[in-house]
């Protein structure tokens, strides 16, 4: 029980970093199966199911993430952020990301789910605005 324990807890320690880089791959905060499988040590039938998530995800958020994206390369933060649009844009893909992240924590089991919640918790505190909100 103590190795598990042990186990578990480096798990965390482990996936907290990895967590805080972010995305990689499937654009800025995108969602990466291949990553999600290291980090939670997803099982075939969960990298299926996973993976026919993220199309689901892609397909509702493209539109919105291209147009964000050329936003973005413009290189004006501030300007991106008062586009008439962006937030609205901003909350679909957050929605969806939502959606995403209820549907993926239902294929998880036991130390997954714990690992997950730590992630996501990293995450959170991670956008969070300084001086919090």
């Amino acid at each position: 029980m103590k190795s598990r324990l042990a186990l578990l807890g480096m798990l965390v320690v482990a996936a907290a970093p990895l967590a805080a880089q972010g995305g990689g791959g499937g654009g800025r905060g995108g969602i990466n199966i291949e990553q999600m499988t290291t980090m939670y040590a997803l099982t075939p039938d969960q990298v299926a199911k996973a993976t026919e998530l993220k199309k689901t995800y892609d397909a509702q958020t493209a539109g919105v993430q291209a147009w964000m994206t050329k936003l973005r390369e413009a290189g004006d933060p501030a300007a991106m952020r008062a586009t008439p649009g962006f937030a609205d844009s901003t909350a679909k893909i957050i929605a969806a990301r939502g959606a995403f992240n209820a549907e993926f924590k239902k294929l998880l089991t036991g130390a997954q789910v714990t690992t997950f919640d730590s992630v996501e918790a990293a995450r959170a505190a991670r956008m969070r605005p300084p001086g919090g909100l």
